[in-house]
Order: structure tokens, then sequence, then C-alpha cells
């Protein structure tokens, strides 16, 4: 089947998010460092901390450390490999995520730039594949923790589970599986929108509110939001196919952009 040319939205739409939330009074305080030895995850950003939501967290970097800031670099911490060989689908959409954000760019700006892979690596590590309705291409659920960058001052929030669906667009082809007109599920451009879909559920824009709001099982809602995702990213997703994983994952690995 022929390369994508068009990312229309189409009448149907069959990514939705679920997002379960709970009462705040449920939650009890919880602020680490991922950077200690009793992290069970030592991929994980050294530069983040972490807390449950109506929680302080450290200050954001002062002015005098805005160089900092500026001299930080993102690190694919969510691969398992470094030989682009050996990636796998869910791998290799994060990497086109990674390196959408990793540039200047209208889709990156919509995120909060690239201080937003510090969210998009914590997602990914999170995810676990499960099976559930086609209609759900990622659940969230669960306490909310709020995370911060220590070195960027970026913050985000993570829920307690995140979950990928075996039987969703992201991995499985037919039509009953389409996210868009004439965008075929199971290809680059599908999985990359999924992945910043669900990135914006967890991230404020510069007005303070998500940059996504939850959809939950309001399919007309999730569809406005794949809307916006595909309305200011359409040019950096088609642009994917000019780049390959292996030009990538080297950009990635050293630091500079394909």
């Amino acid at each position: 089947m022929g390369r994508v040319r068009s990312l229309q939205i189409a009448s149907t739409f069959l990514l939705l998010t679920q997002l379960t939330l709970i009462s705040s009074s449920a939650q009890t305080t919880f602020i680490r460092s991922l950077s200690t030895p009793n992290d069970e995850t030592p991929n994980r950003d050294s530069d983040v901390t972490r807390s449950r939501e109506n929680t302080f967290l450290p200050t954001p970097p002062e002015e005098s450390k805005i160089s900092s800031a500026a001299g930080w670099s993102p690190v694919p911490v969510a691969l398992t490999s470094k030989d682009h060989k050996k990636l796998g689908l869910l791998e290799r959409a994060y990497l086109d995520a990674f390196t959408i954000l990793n540039n200047e760019n209208q889709c990156s700006q919509l995120f909060g730039g690239r201080f937003a892979i510090s969210a998009l690596n914590e997602l990914v590590l999170q995810l676990k594949p499960r099976y559930l309705d086609k209609k759900i291409a990622i659940r969230m659920s669960g306490k909310i923790t709020t995370v911060q960058n220590n070195r960027t001052g970026f913050t985000f929030r993570l829920f307690e589970k995140a979950e990928i669906n075996l039987a969703s667009s992201f991995f499985r082809s037919g039509e009953h599986f389409f996210v868009v007109s004439s965008l075929q599920p199971n290809t680059r451009e599908t999985r990359v929108v999924v992945l910043l879909h669900e990135l914006g559920h967890l991230v404020k824009s510069p007005e303070n509110r998500w940059v996504l709001p939850d959809d939950g099982k309001d399919s007309s809602l999730s569809l406005e939001n794949t809307r916006q995702v595909i309305s200011v990213c359409r040019e950096q997703i088609e642009s994917l196919s000019k780049l390959g994983t292996e030009q990538q994952l080297a950009s990635a690995l050293s630091g500079t952009n394909p």
C-alpha cells in the first residue's frame, strides 16, 4: 500500500484514551529522586523528581541556572538497544516522537519543546502491553504523580498505570482500526500520532492548561484532540518518511539532530 500523503481526519475515530482520576483526599505525599540507589528502573532520567498530586515539588531552577537548562540534552532512555535492527514498533514510534520533539518546530512547541522529552521518556518506560477494546490505543489510569525535571524545571503528570493495547491501530491492520482517513492503521504515522496524543494529556500549555483535555470515554473530544495534534504536527509527521531509523538512532544517541 502506498505511503500516506494526507492526514485528514476521518468521520469515525478509533483512538480513545481512557483516563481514570482519583480523589485528592486519597492521595499521600510521595517525593523521591529517581537517581537514588533504590530506583528499580536504572534507565530513568536521573534529573527527575516526582511527587503525588497536590504536594509541593522542589523550586524550579533559578535564573542563574538557566544556562544549565539551556545546555540540557535529552537522552533516549526508553530504548532497550543501540542496534536499530532490534527496536520494536513501540521503540521506533518513541524514536519518531523523540526526533520531532528534539527539533525546533511548531509540533515540538505545542508540547513545550524538547524539555517535553522527559515526559515522553517516562510515559514509554511505563507502558505495559495489554489486550483491550480495539477502540483504545493507550489507557492511563490510577493515582496521579506530578513530575519535575530538576535541570530544566519542566513539570508534567503521570498516571499510576499506562497500558498499550496490542489489539489496536498501533499494532493491527484492517478496516476496523482506522484512526484517520487515508492514514492506515499499523503504520509509522499512526503510531507517532498515538504517542503524541497521549503526551498531550501529560503536559501543560503556557496558559497552565493540559495541552489536550482529558477525553476519557468521550469519542468526540478524543477526535478533537487528535485533530489538534495532526493539525499542528502534520509537517513533522509527514517528514518522518525521509528519515531512516538508523539515522534517527545515531542522532539521538549523539545528541544531534538528524
